[in-house]
């Protein structure tokens, strides 16, 4: 008769195998969860400023961000710099809390901070414009709270629509 623990040694590569199965197996479902996200499309749809000052002059930005991937993107906080021109003309961070659906978009109003010095010589040039204007915005949405994904995107906006409502301080 053959000891009983000669039958647990040969069931012990067989559950060692299973098991090595099931955490590859699980860990390959894990990594399918964590593919990278990709970059949301961060249109500017408006430019507002708010305030105008003797140093600097703060504008509201309007948004239109677009979800590319597959998954919600939960965006928790977003930086950007805004160019005019090729010009920086504002930047600003802050906290903006989106949930945005899967391939959705979600829009949002946000506050940068320009240089009023810089402004006044570059903004009543840029009005009289009769052509749209080359705009860039750039920085970085914070997803899930700790993921950065940086973004650019280009466009285009008319010049008549730039100082609209501005009070003076």
């Amino acid at each position: 008769m053959r000891p009983t623990h000669d039958r647990h040694r040969s069931a012990t590569p067989k559950i060692a195998f299973l098991v090595s199965i099931y955490l590859l197996l699980t860990l390959a479902g894990c990594a399918s969860l964590t593919n990278p996200w990709t970059a949301p499309d961060v249109m500017v749809t408006s430019l507002k400023p708010q305030q105008v000052g003797l140093d600097q002059q703060t504008f509201l930005v309007g948004l239109r961000i677009h979800n590319p991937n597959d998954r919600m993107l939960p965006i928790k906080a977003m930086s950007y710099r805004l160019s005019l021109e090729g010009d920086e003309i504002a930047a600003g961070s802050g906290k903006l809390e989106r949930q945005i659906p899967a391939f959705g978009e979600e829009s949002a109003e946000v506050s940068v901070t320009g240089s009023a010095a810089q402004l006044v010589t570059r903004l009543p040039i840029l009005m009289l414009q009769s052509r749209p204007l080359d705009y860039q915005i750039a920085g970085t949405v914070t997803v899930a709270g700790v993921i950065p994904i940086p973004y650019r995107y280009s466009g285009e906006l008319d010049p008549k629509t730039l100082l609209r409502g501005a009070p003076l301080r």
